[in-house]
């Protein structure tokens, strides 16, 4: 009797324990919940205030995100502009410097978004993100009245798996001679034709990131003269070759860590640039949620997230890092072997993002309103063990991120080309 008696206590105590800590961990969630409104590209509300106010004594703005969802880069957009008024004229974004510096150039036109069309036609899946309608908006909007002549937009990744058709044609007015001429020709030629027979076979094998060999890039490198400009884009190129081919021969994680290394590089040269012209240049970034971890991420990589967090540090200033999900809707999945379904896509925060139980801060976001939660009060109460046996994906996050806002419904983002 006495055995039964001690096993039920023991039993009452731990559901004790856990109720109290999970209501522990939702009245600190409920505390720290800000309401953000977004109306007519205008940020408003508790949750705009204290990101104004963190950018203001901070750095460096890390938005974390899911991509295919329309909200996000609306919401980037009017952050942006949020934002300037405390310092921020930089955006770092998820594409190649020479990507970058393209997009650039074409939003600062008149009829941006017909150009940008006629290039995704006839380079389609050169471009990543900005294929999408809301992306390049966003892009076009952070652009307004900025100096031409000023490089605002920070491409920091390699270059898209199938740019290689879009800027190796570049290179054909900075051949040696009339040799050279011909070899950048046949290998763009190669680029299209291989893109070609990829979609048409469904099959990556044809396509140039996949085909290359070191070779090749000398064979052009050697046909080039000594524009600098020139032989900087071969080596983007290049390298962006190297990390796709490890990804290809399925050595994922030295793949994702050579592109972490990449990321980083470019950033400081940016950075360096800026640093030319103001003593701690301000950056908004949106890149997958990923990228944005302050600490190692889900890879176990310490991707550019982390790298901003120690530079911030070093620079005595500091970063803030964003998580923004949706709790449901729909999402813009397609890829080039995706069924259509993939363009609307059911969308459900619950069942994606590597596995992380989101659950006590969806429960606790309202529909018709979006929240933003600030989760740095719980890294206490979790390093004191007030809140244990958290989902240890959702303790990351914790860690990484300082506040998540949550969208209560998202909308798949539509199509530059729609066909």
């Amino acid at each position: 009797m006495r055995s039964s008696t001690f096993t039920i206590a023991m039993l009452l105590s731990f559901a004790i324990n856990a109720w109290s800590q999970d209501s522990l961990l939702l009245q600190t969630l409920q505390e720290h919940r800000h309401d953000v409104h977004l109306n007519d590209g205008t940020l408003r509300g508790a949750g705009a205030d204290l990101l104004q106010t963190e950018a203001k004594s901070g750095q460096f703005m890390l938005i974390g995100e899911d991509h295919g969802l329309a909200e996000l880069p609306q919401f980037t957009a009017a952050l942006y502009h949020h934002l300037t008024p405390v310092g921020y004229h930089y955006f770092a974004t998820e594409t190649g410097p020479f990507t970058a510096s393209l997009l650039q150039e074409m939003a600062q036109r008149p009829g941006f978004m017909n150009d940008l069309r006629d290039t995704l036609t006839k380079y389609p899946w050169s471009i990543p993100f900005y294929n999408m309608s809301e992306e390049a908006e966003m892009l076009q909007s952070i652009m307004q009245d900025r100096r031409p002549e000023e490089a605002v937009i920070w491409g920091l990744d390699q270059e898209f798996i199938g740019a290689s058709r879009l800027l190796l044609p570049r290179l054909q007015d900075q051949a040696a001679n009339a040799a050279g001429q011909k070899t950048i020709r046949d290998y763009s030629d190669r680029a299209r034709s291989g893109f070609l027979k990829t979609m048409a076979e469904k099959n990556p094998a044809s396509i140039f990131f996949y085909s290359a060999t070191p070779d090749d890039f000398t064979i052009i490198r050697n046909s080039l003269n000594d524009d600098p400009a020139a032989r900087r884009l071969i080596d983007e190129l290049e390298e962006s070759w190297e990390i796709y081919h490890l990804f290809f021969q399925r050595e994922g994680y030295a793949s994702n860590r050579q592109r972490a290394e990449m990321m980083k590089r470019h950033f400081l040269e940016y950075y360096r640039a800026a640093k030319m012209k103001e003593e701690h240049p301000k950056v908004l970034f949106k890149f997958g949620a990923n990228h944005m971890y302050r600490g190692a991420n889900g890879l176990n990589v310490f991707d550019i997230g982390n790298f901003i967090n120690e530079l911030a540090s070093q620079e005595a200033t500091a970063s803030f890092h964003l998580y923004v999900v949706g709790k449901g809707g729909t999402q813009n999945a397609f890829t080039p072997f995706a069924d259509e379904s993939a363009r609307q896509k059911p969308y459900d925060a619950k069942n994606y993002l590597d596995r992380i139980d989101l659950t006590p801060v969806l429960d606790l976001s309202p529909d018709g309103h979006w929240s933003l939660f600030d989760l740095r009060p719980l890294r206490q109460l979790l390093f004191s063990k007030q809140i244990r046996d958290l989902d240890p994906a959702l303790e990351k996050v914790i860690w990484s991120y300082d506040a998540l806002l949550v969208i209560p419904e998202v909308h798949a983002s539509g199509n530059v080309v729609t066909r």
